[in-house]
């Protein structure tokens, strides 16, 4: 969350690259570099790809700033650690690949081989390839990490190349070929998978689907050959991988752009990624819902509104025009992805789309838990939309109201939450084969539950009676 201080607070994920640091000022974005980074972004700055691609709103927007300005830091002690420092434009919310949905990790792929790609061609490189150099603007990729760019070195491989495997390609394999969630592949290993890893998952035929023999299979088999070679009581010696022209390079750059884009992963529809279309509404129920949505989110423009357990985004969508970003988040995969591939065909929209496990939402994770930050600790949101899932919280995910509800009141938002109560169909269907009957799971017990920790600003009855939904204010 936005920390208001004069100080430049260092960003806790951003410390392996030695060559620089992430910090926040208050609201803004700074990146102090070393003299060769420092070198290199000055001589970067003035290279056409890089202008093209910021124009583009492919690569994060960049300015240097100087000591004189950074001086107004309380704690700004010149340029004893950096030789110079630039901003970056702020990315609205920052989200990880453990989190995007197939085709959002397919398209963050494309978007940083588009980026290698070009670089090469004008005589440089980039030092790495991972998706945690990728955010989003809305459905929008962009490539934030600029340090990443050095000048190529003459006969230099392609150094990212295992990194990609590793991060983008081998988990977009598994998903696309043999349906294993790609997100908790992801999120268990943050460094991605290594070949030898990945090779385990793929068996039998499906060691045949195109690009696993040659982007799995051979390099698990040298990885594994070098791995015997190199015990710990064999001398260590230096390893080369021989001389790669550029156009060798660019050719394997542009044969894994074609692989990546030829990966496919088709939406098998649920009622979930069918929701605006087997929803449960009458129409004029459906209508009387999106009145209360619109009315209550249109009181004032908002900076951010998540969406928890959104489906598809019909909420999503009406709330957008009411603030300047909205998170959308459900643990359904193909809900998630059937928005997203919605929102990227509109020009502008302001709907990131992310794939969570709403009973287990993204934790703190990475070097002392700090690394990657929990969901819930990255943004302020002004108002949750958390409509129809307070069943599923309780009654599928064993999460008592009154735990959901404090959770609710520690981000101190406003809140528009539906309850859906015993007698709606869809929680007869969810209790008719449970033993456990949730006593505590009423209307009464919610209601009075809701008052020990916001105010009820408004209340509407839904479906006949058997939904209600409220506008709440945090005490």
């Amino acid at each position: 969350m936005t920390q208001k201080t004069n100080n430049l607070i260092a960003d806790p994920g951003s410390f392996r690259d030695p060559s620089g640091r992430v910090y926040q000022w208050g609201d803004r974005i700074i990146r102090g570099l070393d003299s060769a980074a420092l070198e290199d972004y000055e001589k970067l700055s003035n290279e056409k790809f890089f202008i093209r691609a910021i124009e583009k709103e492919k690569i994060i927007a960049t300015k240097p700033v100087t000591s004189e300005e950074l001086s107004e830091c309380k704690n700004f002690t010149g340029n004893d650690t950096w030789a110079g420092f630039v901003e970056h434009e702020k990315i609205p919310f920052i989200s990880y690949p453990y989190e995007w949905s197939f085709s959002m990790l397919r398209d963050a792929a494309l978007l940083q081989l588009d980026v290698i790609e070009r670089a090469y061609h004008a005589g440089w490189s980039l030092k790495d390839a991972t998706p945690y150099n990728i955010q989003w603007r809305g459905t929008k990729p962009v490539f934030i990490d600029t340090p990443s760019f050095q000048q190529r070195v003459e006969g230099e491989q392609w150094g990212g190349y295992r990194q990609f495997c590793m991060l983008f390609l081998n988990p977009l394999m598994i998903k696309a070929h043999l349906d294993i969630s790609h997100n908790d592949l992801l999120r268990a290993s943050l460094d991605g998978l290594t070949p030898p890893e990945a090779a385990r998952y793929f068996r039998g035929f499906s060691r045949l689907k195109k690009g696993v023999l040659t982007n799995v299979f051979f390099p698990a088999m040298i990885e594994n050959s070098i791995s015997k070679r190199e015990r710990d009581a064999v001398p260590a010696k230096k390893r080369t991988g021989g001389s790669h022209s550029d156009a060798m390079v660019i050719g394997l750059i542009q044969q894994m752009k074609r692989l990546v884009a030829s990966l496919k992963h088709p939406i098998e529809h649920t009622d979930w990624s069918r929701y605006e279309n087997t929803h449960s509404y009458q129409d004029d129920d459906f209508k009387d819902k999106e009145e209360f949505v619109r009315r209550h989110a249109g009181t004032r423009h908002r900076s951010t509104i998540w969406d928890i357990g959104c489906n598809t985004g019909h909420f999503s969508k009406i709330s957008s025009e009411f603030a300047d970003h909205v998170i959308s988040i459900d643990g359904d995969h193909d809900a998630i992805e059937q928005l997203y591939q919605r929102e990227k065909q509109q020009e502008n929209s302001n709907i990131l789309p992310l794939n969570l496990n709403l009973a287990n939402l993204s934790p703190a994770q990475g070097w002392a838990h700090k690394e990657r930050r929990a969901f819930d600790d990255r943004s302020k949101p002004e108002l949750i939309l958390c409509l129809a899932l307070i069943h599923h919280i309780r009654l599928s995910a064993n999460i008592p109201c009154a735990l959901f509800l404090d959770w609710l009141h520690s981000l101190q938002s406003e809140v528009i939450i539906e309850f859906v109560d015993r007698t709606d169909d869809m929680v007869i269907k969810l209790l008719s084969n449970k033993k456990e009957q949730y006593e505590d799971y009423s209307l009464d017990i919610f209601e009075s539950q809701v008052k020990e920790r916001f105010e009820i600003i408004d209340q509407r009855d839904l479906k006949g009676g058997t939904r209600r939904i409220y506008m709440l204010q945090p005490k």
